[in-house]
């Protein structure tokens, strides 16, 4: 799905290749992680104080965030970059971003899976609320 996603500048995907094999014939990929522009519509169930967090000064439901939308490691590569290092190369996509033109934070949605769960708080993500459409929890970190 990157490719189509790419071409119809929906969002853009980022290699990250083994330096050691920067100009050679084929690149080692260590992992990728996939960035968009999106909305979030904030359910009923969130405070106050956390919807003008996440809002600021506006009443709307829907905010405009940054989104995470795919973040894997190359199987073969897994044990050269861990998860914290690719959550922050996307965060230093997001950060030029939010220097550019603004915004306020990052989501990431994931299935209901401990493993999962923990690995997002574990790297700064705080988690929301459920998207009552897909049933993935809903995690946002601050730029």
């Amino acid at each position: 799905m990157a490719i189509p996603f790419e071409k119809a500048h929906k969002s853009r995907t980022y290699l990250v290749v083994k330096k050691a094999s920067a100009g050679q014939k084929e690149l080692e990929i260590l992992a990728y992680f996939s960035v968009a522009l999106s909305s979030m519509k904030i359910q009923k169930s969130v405070s106050k104080a956390q919807m003008r967090r996440l809002n600021g000064i506006f009443a709307d439901d829907e905010v405009p965030c940054y989104l995470i939308g795919q973040l894997a490691k190359n199987d073969p590569y897994c044990e050269e970059i861990n998860g914290k290092e690719l959550i922050e190369y996307a965060m230093s996509i997001f950060k030029i971003g939010h220097d550019l033109v603004g915004g306020r934070f990052v989501r990431v949605d994931c299935r209901n899976i401990a493993r999962l769960t923990d690995f997002y708080k574990q790297n700064g993500f705080r988690q929301l609320q459920m998207d009552g459409e897909t049933g993935l929890l809903q995690f946002v970190r601050f730029i």
